[in-house]
């Protein structure tokens, strides 16, 4: 996210990301216990002394900050008599799922595009992830894919702070790993669980951050309030 991070920094933001343990790790985590506290860890550092947050997590990575975010929400702080907080999220083409919920839960099983190899999994289809770029874009990006820790797909969630952290969600409407259909599905089911969430929608597939970096971060500042 590279584009998107160093036009929102030019533009006054400060921006706190980092390789979750999941992700290209030789002895990969086997639940969601090293990514939640990764991210919850990040989160706090970034509210620091009390500082106003938004967080956007992207596909996998909705499962994870939807746990990590529970208490971290300005009114859940406040409440405490803490200063600053998780303003807003920003789901982009990210599962949000209620507490208990795992990625495969999500999906009719075994995608036909991973490549499982004992605890690791990894796509092998550039077309999934990045079919709004070129072809020699495509394989760029592909080859910079690292392996992700499979046993994190079949972990469940263990909480959910969209309940108390008004959310905006990014449907990428030609998206073909999560398709539109189904994150209009997700953000239908936790809307009718209480949810204070938004649609915003763009053309882009699963990466809108490489495809359409312009169109990203202006739902990043629309999602931070500016």
């Amino acid at each position: 996210m590279e584009t998107v991070t160093s036009k929102l920094e030019a533009l006054g933001y400060t921006v706190h990301g980092r390789q979750l343990p999941a992700i290209g790790n030789p002895n990969p985590p086997k639940d969601l216990s090293e990514d939640i506290a990764a991210v919850r860890s990040m989160v706090e550092e970034a509210i620091g002394d009390g500082n106003d947050v938004v967080v956007i997590p992207h596909s996998w990575g909705g499962v994870v900050a939807g746990s990590a975010l529970v208490g971290l929400g300005k009114k859940e702080r406040e409440a405490e008599g803490k200063k600053g907080g998780v303003t807003k999220a920003g789901y982009m083409a990210a599962f949000i799922v209620p507490e208990g919920v795992s990625l495969m839960d999500s999906l009719p099983g075994v995608l036909d595009w991973w490549d499982i190899d004992g605890p690791h999994v990894r796509a092998t289809d550039p077309n999934i992830f990045y079919n709004d770029l070129s072809e020699s874009e495509q394989k760029h990006w592909q080859s910079q894919l690292q392996t992700h820790a499979l046993a994190t797909f079949y972990a469940k969630s263990t909480g959910a702070g969209w309940r108390n952290i008004p959310t905006d969600y990014l449907v990428c409407e030609d998206d073909l790993a999560i398709p539109a259909a189904a994150q209009e599905g997700m953000v239908k089911a936790v809307k009718e669980a209480g949810a204070d969430i938004e649609i915003t929608r763009i053309k882009a597939g699963h990466s809108p951050f490489l495809s359409k970096p312009d169109e990203t971060v202006a739902w990043i500042q629309k999602v931070a309030g500016d």
